[in-house]
């Protein structure tokens, strides 16, 4: 399983800190490209994909809080799933 984050088109000004001391590798999106676009994904959305890359699911963070238990299992549920 891969983690990745995906930053919107016009939001470069904060990858540096964002990056700084973290694991998870930083894709950012460019207009050319406009992935979020594509995607129709909304700020915080966490999209989880399959092995063939095709969507499995997507949960907010903003809406779905992950300090809330239930969120959390759905979210790890999802991405279990997708293995």
């Amino acid at each position: 399983m891969v983690l990745l984050s995906v930053n919107a088109a016009g939001l470069e000004a904060g990858n540096e800190g964002f990056a700084m001391g973290k694991s998870t590798p930083l894709l950012q999106d460019t207009m050319a490209v406009n992935a979020w676009s594509q995607w129709q994904v909304e700020y915080r959305d966490v999209v989880v994909l399959d092995a063939a890359g095709r969507r499995r699911g997507v949960q907010n963070l903003t809406t779905a809080d992950l300090n809330v238990a239930v969120n959390f299992a759905a979210l790890k549920a999802l991405l279990l799933d997708a293995r």
